[in-house]
């Protein structure tokens, strides 16, 4: 996926856990997070996010082709890059 992200263009940046995720977003102001429904501290990381006074309210995606059901509604399913590309250009610039 980076690979491909890279290639439209994208500046990724990866990191290996929700704590990580967090401190990187701080630092950088990315205009996503881009993250993995099977992450095993995903829960981790939208507690995170949502609690942040800076990040509460960053933009959240996963792509998945399968439009799983995700509790958090605040969470962007889509279903492949260009509709990631289209979040992203709608999106406002992030502080």
């Amino acid at each position: 996926m980076t690979a491909a992200l890279k290639e439209r263009g994208h500046l990724v940046e990866r990191a290996s856990d929700a704590e990580q995720a967090i401190q990187m977003a701080e630092e950088n102001r990315p205009a996503l997070i881009l993250t993995d429904l099977d992450l095993p501290t995903f829960d981790k990381l939208m507690n995170l996010v949502r609690a942040h006074t800076d990040l509460k309210n960053m933009l959240v995606a996963i792509i998945d082709i399968n439009s799983p059901e995700v509790s958090d509604h605040t969470v962007n399913i889509l279903c492949d890059f260009q509709a990631l590309d289209d979040l992203i250009e709608s999106s406002p610039p992030s502080n």
